[in-house]
């Protein structure tokens, strides 16, 4: 299931790293884009951004999510290089707007005004 995020919001994207057995893994390179699904709004983040080490295995990058990104379906896209071999992993999660949350619904009722 698809994590929910809020944008204007600062969100730490997380991968935990293993090799085939389970074993924690640390690359020589980590990082993360950001990719909206179906679409692609200019002023939305895609990165890439490199990751930190938490501890052996768990890799992150801060991403300060801007408050007028693209809403919707997006994708986090890890990608690692580990002795020479690169390897991916991605997490789907959804973008949504605490502030103004209907204001792309079309379905208003017509008593209420939308105010942007």
């Amino acid at each position: 299931m698809a994590q929910k995020v809020t944008r204007g919001t600062l969100k730490r994207f997380e991968v935990y790293i293993t090799d085939l057995e389970g074993n924690a893994q640390d690359p020589d390179t980590c990082d993360v884009k950001l990719i909206k699904q179906g679409e692609y709004s200019y002023d939305s983040p895609k990165g890439p951004y490199t990751c930190s080490k938490r501890v052996t295995g768990y890799w992150y990058a801060d991403v300060a999510l801007s408050s007028s990104m693209t809403l919707g379906n997006w994708v986090a896209n890890f990608e690692w290089k580990k002795d020479g071999v690169k390897d991916a992993a991605y997490f789907d999660f959804i973008v949504v707007d605490m502030v103004r949350p209907y204001i792309n619904q079309t379905n208003t009722p017509p008593n209420v005004k939308l105010v942007g």
